[in-house]
């Protein structure tokens, strides 16, 4: 298989740790962009900051799914963590494993949901520690029944993204920690968010932003998932449409 024909320099790809907690199932993802390769190692770059690569803790022979799109499909290949080469970059030995699949949009919902979050453009380790303690808190046996400071606002969501209004200046890769308040009784479910497209709005000091739940648990993301079909209906195929 000739990978070149899928997988070319410049083109945008998300990284998916294999490895699991062994006590929680969970999303962990990254964005990266292909710099070079061939069918055997790849130098990928990372968007997050001069020092990303030390910023999530990368190990020997770790195994990653690789995924992208071509040819109107998604892509898929295993990738093994080689070693950093600088602040951004790093090699990864790939695997003969390309998948081609079908992409299907989650479903997605309109509606007002309470939202906090916190920016922070360039903190990758600082956000994600804060979202694994964050999760420990909210999923152990002192989680808060209550919490505040939670601010109304008009949201487009699924179990995999949001879409909402944001202050700028709003920089693509930004990380956004955020809480979201499904008002259902239970405990905000917490996520790890990264922008992958914005746009001005007609008032130039609002923008609408796109984000991927890059760390959320599998649990969470079923939680949403069960939100949004209650509102919605039965889940219907769908057309595959922009992230987030």
């Amino acid at each position: 298989m000739i990978y070149q024909r899928y997988f070319k320099a410049g083109q945008k790809l998300l990284l998916k740790a294999v490895e699991q907690s062994e006590t929680e199932k969970r999303t962990d993802l990254l964005s990266a962009t292909l710099q070079s390769g061939d069918d055997d190692l790849y130098i990928l770059q990372l968007p997050y900051s001069e020092d990303a690569t030390e910023q999530y803790p990368f190990a020997p022979e770790m195994p990653f799914e690789i995924s992208s799109e071509a040819l109107g499909l998604g892509i898929r290949v295993t990738g093994i963590f080689q070693r950093k080469i600088d602040g951004q970059r790093i090699a990864v030995k790939i695997q003969p494993n390309l998948q081609m699949f079908q992409r299907r949009a989650s479903p997605r919902l309109d509606c007002r949901l309470g939202i906090r979050f916190t920016r922070g453009h360039g903190s990758l380790k600082a956000l994600r520690e804060t979202w694994n303690k964050n999760i420990k808190v909210l999923h152990g046996p002192n989680a808060p029944i209550n919490l505040e400071g939670f601010n109304l606002c008009q949201v487009n969501i699924s179990s995999g993204g949001i879409r909402f209004p944001m202050r700028p200046p709003v920089t693509i890769a930004e990380l956004c920690l955020m809480l979201i308040n499904l008002d259902d009784g239970k405990v905000p479910i917490c996520t790890l968010a990264e922008i992958v497209w914005a746009h001005p709005e007609r008032d130039e000091n609002i923008f609408l932003s796109g984000m991927r739940f890059i760390n959320i648990l599998d649990e969470d993301q079923k939680r949403l998932e069960r939100f949004i079909a209650d509102r919605t209906g039965p889940a219907r195929p769908g057309k595959p449409e922009r992230s987030a």
